[in-house]
């Protein structure tokens, strides 16, 4: 691959497979259940990963950080057409702006930068890993009905989760271990992008409850990539006010090194007091019905901007 065509990666395209207009500062993609929540509607994860190689792809930069927002929703079919808008660009560093439309809706927004490496530039890693067990020695993590595992649904044929077993318990984080399907011997920013959506369901467990909620924003922020198969996501659910909750999130390499840190607020839509809440079941049963592909309702997307169910 020539230097010209170096970005998006080739493991992203296979994520999200970018079709170029123009040139590389316009694409789009067609929303395919693998790119959708369980009912639907895009996946929190999709467009952050759409920002950043949109990004990438035009300054053929590695993404620095990025902060997608999601304004509408976009369902199964659609095809999202996406805009990078170069604000300024310098020797090393380029600062971006990209919008994602269907037709003249906006679905999502996103700011962010990237840049070159600076020769003999400050580098080092400043915190160390939780002290988590191994992805062999940690259970797949389930969703939804009894006895399903969270690959099977939507944008979770793309993934893997596994729930690692901390040794240091915190009851504000939860860990899970994460990758890619089949899997990649490298991880990139857009596959963080993608991996790293699951802060929702941290701030409901900080609170001593199950669930989740839809994401407003995703705010991402990445260090040097390191070839990893395993992404270790350490989730921390930090606030919630009246139904809107805040967290925040680290990403390591298997062997310990710091890939990302991140932010996310999300409407806490689906928040539940435990596995026997008589509400839950009706929610099981909708995502059942999604995955049997039964034609029944799953539940309907949100008026408002959010993206993880």
């Amino acid at each position: 691959m020539s230097a010209a065509d170096a970005y998006p990666h080739a493991t992203d395209l296979a994520l999200v497979p970018f079709r170029f207009g123009r040139d590389r500062s316009h694409a789009s993609f067609v929303l395919t259940p693998d790119l959708a929540r369980h009912d639907g509607a895009l996946y929190g994860g999709t467009g952050a990963a759409a920002s950043v190689m949109a990004m990438e792809a035009a300054t053929q930069r590695d993404a620095l950080w990025v902060a997608t927002q999601f304004v509408a929703q976009a369902r199964l079919g659609d095809q999202i057409d996406v805009e990078a808008q170069t604000l300024a660009s310098g020797k090393r560093i380029a600062q971006l702006q990209v919008v994602a439309r269907i037709d003249e809706r906006v679905i999502f927004t996103a700011l962010g930068a990237t840049a070159l490496p600076r020769p003999n530039g400050l580098t080092g890693q400043y915190h160390e890993m939780p002290h988590v067990a191994p992805p062999d020695d940690s259970p797949p993590l389930q969703h939804g009905p009894r006895g399903r595992e969270v690959r099977e649904l939507g944008f979770t044929r793309n993934l893997e989760f596994r729930e690692a077993i901390v040794n240091e318990p915190d009851t504000r984080a939860m860990a899970l271990w994460a990758r890619l399907t089949p899997p990649r011997p490298e991880i990139t920013p857009g596959g963080i992008a993608y991996l790293a959506d699951m802060v929702p369901g941290a701030i409901a467990r900080a609170a001593g409850k199950v669930g989740g909620g839809f994401s407003l924003d995703n705010a991402l922020r990445f260090a040097e990539m390191q070839p990893t198969e395993w992404v270790l996501l350490h989730l921390r659910g930090d606030v919630a006010t009246h139904g809107y909750g805040h967290g925040s999130f680290t990403a390591w390499s298997s062997d310990g090194a710091l890939l990302a840190t991140g932010s996310q607020t999300a409407s806490m839509a689906h928040v539940f007091d435990g596995p026997d809440d008589p509400q839950i079941e009706e929610w099981r049963q909708s995502i059942a019905r999604a995955v049997d592909g039964t034609g029944a309702a799953a539940p309907p997307a949100p008026a408002e901007g959010g993206t993880r169910g």
